[in-house]
């Protein structure tokens, strides 16, 4: 045991103790004696033993990063240290092994609160632990391939060596950063597409997206388009559009960038075998008015799913859209306001186990006045399903001035207004397989099984489904066709 002498507590002790003795009071004086010996003597266990040949104990003996994008930077990980014994350690050695050897490594790490690659004497409580922070950032490479980039943290105390080992695959990409494209723009799946602060395709200018292409958006980032997107994904190779966070704590969470935004006047737009995940507004057109008879854009085979907003939103727009899926959004997962000519087939539009809070249906269209001025509302729903979790999830807002037609056939609507016009309607649960997975095809006694009309002679492109299997000629409603 090592003593302590306290100076401070001596003095005050001395001047409490005096006068006590001016009170001449003996058991006042006894009293003040047994609670101030702590004061006067410590007996604190606090020398740190280097040296001590301790083998130390680790949450983990490897810490693993999913695929990080070169230049971005990782999330943090932590690994926790214990000293099993009952000795205060001061552990000899903390160092990346990669860093020392060589001069460079990717990694960094945090010593409980100290930013240091290469530390000595770092202290340890007996039967206590101290946490490890690493981070990790990838300088590009030539390859376009993911890689591996790993390195290892010693742990020294003594003779006793503890380690481990660190690993990362890293994947070179392609980088924009708040820029206006170049006329005819290209992308290819060669590498990731990473987007920060926003592009432009600027009018009269094309941008082209090839199959198997990954685009990374940044936090509040926005394909915004003037001129024409083209989007030539494939059901074998879809071209992916979700936030750049890739780890699993955050890849799946709402609201990680902004989505597609087709401005006044854009035109000639086609998407085709994609899949956007994860961000505000996925899709949102703007064209007021609607000019000519061509739509502004045209979606076939499209998922999309978990936008903390909107999944697919238009004022006053054109839209076409087959084999489409939109799910789990946190407000509409279709909104048409300002009017606007709407067509879907062989669409399923499903909110169910989103853990949003939802206040609205999940499709409404509507003809509302823009600034007192009448717009047409024209909606084509055929061989669909809209369903979730609320009472009335479909809703047509007929209160603006301009005309409304609807045409609806062969559908399942979830809504309380069961005498709604059309053909084949059905009120019912369509009982999709596990929604709660997100597999919204359905299960071997839905309704929706072969109760579609059969368009394929009018509409080739709907021969096969969102995932490229062939459709019958009886076939499921919604976009996703049963097998047997």
């Amino acid at each position: 045991m090592a003593i302590h002498l306290n100076i401070s507590s001596i003095i005050r002790s001395a001047l409490v103790i005096s006068l006590a003795l001016r009170m001449r009071s003996f058991y006042t004086l006894a009293l003040l004696a047994v609670l101030l010996l702590p004061a006067v003597f410590g007996c604190r266990q606090d020398r740190f033993t280097p040296n001590a040949d301790i083998a130390l104990r680790f949450e983990a003996d490897s810490v693993l990063f999913d695929t990080v994008l070169v230049t971005a930077g990782s999330i943090t990980k932590r690994l926790k240290v214990f000293n099993p014994t009952n000795t205060n350690v001061l552990i000899d050695e903390v160092y990346l092994s990669g860093k020392r050897l060589t001069g460079q490594s990717a990694y960094r790490i945090n010593i409980n609160g100290v930013p240091s690659n290469d530390l000595q004497g770092v202290e340890l409580r007996a039967n206590d632990s101290l946490y490890l922070f690493i981070e990790v950032t990838i300088d590009p490479t030539s390859t376009n391939t993911p890689f591996l980039v790993t390195d290892s943290i010693i742990f020294r105390s003594g003779t006793k060596t503890g380690k481990v080992q660190l690993a990362a695959y890293g994947q070179n990409a392609v980088f924009y950063n708040g820029e206006v494209l170049p006329c005819n723009t290209i992308w290819t799946a060669d590498r990731p597409i990473v987007i920060y602060n926003s592009i432009l395709v600027d009018s009269l200018c094309n941008l082209t997206i090839e199959a198997g292409t990954r685009i990374y958006f940044n936090k509040n980032s926005t394909i915004f388009t003037l001129g024409s997107l083209q989007v030539n994904g494939t059901p074998e190779n879809p071209v992916i559009f979700r936030g750049d966070r890739l780890d699993p704590f955050y890849r799946d969470l709402a609201g990680a960038w902004n989505g597609l935004h087709f401005l006044i006047g854009s035109t000639n737009n086609h998407i085709s075998n994609a899949e956007l995940h994860n961000g505000n507004i996925a899709i949102r057109v703007d064209s007021l008015p609607v000019s000519g008879t061509a739509p502004n854009l045209v979606l076939d085979k499209v998922l999309i799913d978990n936008f903390a907003i909107v999944g697919l939103l238009g004022f006053t727009a054109h839209i076409q859209a087959t084999n489409l899926l939109i799910s789990n959004c946190g407000l509409y997962n279709f909104l048409g306001d300002l009017g606007g000519s709407y067509v879907f087939r062989h669409a399923t539009f499903a909110n169910i186990g989103s853990g949003f809070s939802r206040s609205f249906p999940l499709f409404v269209l509507s003809n509302r006045n823009n600034n007192g001025l009448p717009n047409a509302a024209n909606l084509i729903l055929q061989n669909s399903i809209v369903y979730g979790t609320r009472e009335v999830e479909f809703v047509l807002d007929t209160s603006g001035t301009g005309g409304f037609n609807a045409q609806l056939s062969h559908t399942i609507l979830r809504t309380n207004r069961t005498q709604l016009p059309g053909t084949a309607l059905q009120f019912v649960n369509p009982r999709f397989k596990s929604p709660e997975d997100k597999n919204f095809s359905i299960d071997t006694l839905s309704p929706a099984y072969q109760a579609g009309l059969n368009v394929i002679g009018k509409f080739p492109v709907l021969t096969h489904d969102l995932f490229g299997q062939p459709r019958s000629i009886m076939p499921t409603l919604g976009a996703i066709e049963r097998i047997e």
